[in-house]
């Protein structure tokens, strides 16, 4: 069984009305994604409405996830993945990044993130693109969740 790796990726979907309406907007599975940057125990950074933090797992958000790996990252990679993710702690969220898919054009800004946007360019300043032929500004957990770089990781939850 393959074990859980820092820069894993950890997808989460809610049955809130903001899960519901990401996944509508963005026609995903998935509603969020964060990267896995300790294993023991269990840490992600993650971008959402508070901006760019590490914090831990929610106990919800073990109710509907999954973990996929990129199984030909090196470790080198993996940690520059996450130390590019600790660089952008305290980062704001972008909020008019996601107006880009109601209105297909780029309203990104440059010094934030939304949680897939945060995930491609960690990966992309790694040396690895998960997509290709995406832009930055269209980049949701599904496009993310269709790599065909990733694996799953079928693992047993780890804390919480």
């Amino acid at each position: 069984m393959e074990s859980i790796k820092i820069a894993d990726l950890f997808f989460t979907r809610s049955s809130s009305v903001l899960s519901h309406g990401i996944r509508f907007f963005t026609h995903s599975m998935w509603s969020h994604i964060q990267i896995i940057v300790h294993v023991d125990p269990l840490a992600i950074v993650s971008a959402d409405a508070n901006g760019v933090i590490c914090r831990d797992i929610y106990p919800e958000e073990w109710e509907n996830h999954i973990i996929l790996t990129c199984p030909s990252l090196t470790e080198e990679q993996r940690h520059d993945i996450c130390h590019f993710c600790f660089q952008q702690i305290n980062k704001p969220y972008d909020y008019t990044g996601i107006g880009s898919f109601l209105v297909n054009a780029d309203w990104n800004k440059e010094d934030r993130f939304f949680c897939s946007e945060l995930a491609f360019e960690a990966y992309k300043q790694a040396g690895v693109e998960l997509q290709k032929r995406v832009d930055h500004a269209f980049v949701s957990p599904e496009v993310l969740y269709i790599s065909p770089l990733l694996e799953r990781v079928d693992v047993e939850r780890k804390n919480g």
